[in-house]
């Protein structure tokens, strides 16, 4: 697998702070340009996944029945857990839940997809690679 590293210096590398421990955990955003919506991160870990078909199915309207929809077609991730609507990525110290989804569906139009150092960005255009922050 690819591993695609980002440097701490670039804008659109920062840190998520855990509301469970405070710990600080770095990670690549993109930017909004990249359209990079709907996505769905692991509910076990912090991968996460994005996909054009899904894309499609929302682009004028997010609904909860198109979050239903997708939702019921999302894979299982490698290390176990599932892609899952209202998931987000988890602390790499306590490996709380970090909060960026507050609403799943207006969720579905956010285009700043967030990889968390170490985490892998699934997709069914391209294949899978995995953020490595450094400095």
């Amino acid at each position: 697998m690819e591993i695609v590293e980002y440097s701490r210096r670039l804008q659109w590398v920062g840190n998520l702070r855990c509301p469970a421990c405070e710990q600080l955990t770095p990670g690549w955003r993109s930017s909004g340009m990249s359209e990079c919506f709907p996505h769905f991160f692991c509910s076990d870990c912090s991968n996460v996944i994005h996909r054009e078909a899904d894309k499609e199915l929302v682009y004028e309207a997010a609904t909860p029945e198109l979050l239903a929809q997708i939702a019921t077609t999302l894979p299982a991730c490698p290390c176990g857990g599932r892609f899952t609507p209202g998931a987000g990525p988890k602390c790499q110290h306590c490996h709380a839940k970090i909060p960026l989804v507050a609403d799943a569906v207006a969720y579905l139009h956010n285009p700043n997809m967030v990889v968390l150092d170490g985490a892998v960005s699934f997709s069914d255009r391209r294949p899978p690679y995995q953020v490595r922050i450094v400095d």
